[in-house]
């Protein structure tokens, strides 16, 4: 019997953006990467140079496009695809604009969704949002067997992959956090999960200097 590739796909949360007013941008447009956002996906391109992967998908959203581009220019020719399976959750387009502070009474709905997500018609539910993001990483393991690739995307989705990942309550959605900047290593038995390790930002930007040390040192 054959036994199943082995696999390692990447789950990244955009980097950190440029956000001024400190307002939840949501699906807003013009939010591009902040230059501390920038140096973290260069960091996470550093790290990810020497691995296999094939190919990116990306959130069409501007802040996750901006991060993909930025970590492809680390791994030449790879390419970069938008799918909206990885964008924001649906319920951010309720919250954006508002600045966090203010959510409790210019957004009360947001009490229903922290503790039922997906409950109002305009929200989704952990299931939903794990869902989605699932399809474009079991494309990956499909496409690219023993080589996998990336997938940019946000904070819930990415949390709620996760809940599901380790089968946790749909509560503890916002319990998990995937900072911005960081990234899920998931490694797959042919398309069965056998691993996940997170990698915080601090994580990955000390493992990519480390990685300019040794490329330095064999030049």
């Amino acid at each position: 019997m054959t036994e199943p590739f082995r696999t390692r796909v990447y789950l990244v949360r955009h980097c950190d953006v440029h956000n001024p007013s400190g307002v939840l941008y949501g699906h807003l447009s013009g939010f591009r990467l902040s230059t501390k956002g920038v140096r973290q996906a260069e960091a996470i391109g550093t790290y990810l140079s020497r691995s296999p992967a094939r190919r990116i998908y990306t959130s069409p959203l501007e802040r996750a496009r901006e991060s993909a581009d930025v970590i492809a220019s680390r791994l030449p020719g790879i390419p970069v695809v938008a799918t909206d399976d990885l964008t924001e959750a649906r319920f951010g387009r309720y919250l954006q604009g508002v600045r966090p502070r203010d959510v409790p009474w210019r957004r009360p709905q947001w009490f229903v969704h922290m503790v039922w997500p997906g409950l109002l018609k305009h929200d989704e539910s952990v299931q939903q949002m794990a869902q989605r993001v699932r399809r474009p990483v079991l494309q990956l393991l499909r496409e690219f067997p023993g080589a996998g690739g990336i997938c940019v995307s946000h904070g819930d989705p990415i949390q709620a992959f996760w809940v599901e990942a380790d089968g946790r309550p749909a509560h503890a959605l916002h319990r998990l956090q995937c900072a911005k900047g960081g990234l899920l290593e998931l490694d797959f038995a042919g398309e069965t999960l056998t691993n996940l390790t997170y990698r915080s930002p601090a994580f990955l930007s000390e493992a990519a200097a480390q990685t300019g040390v040794r490329s330095r040192s064999a030049s």
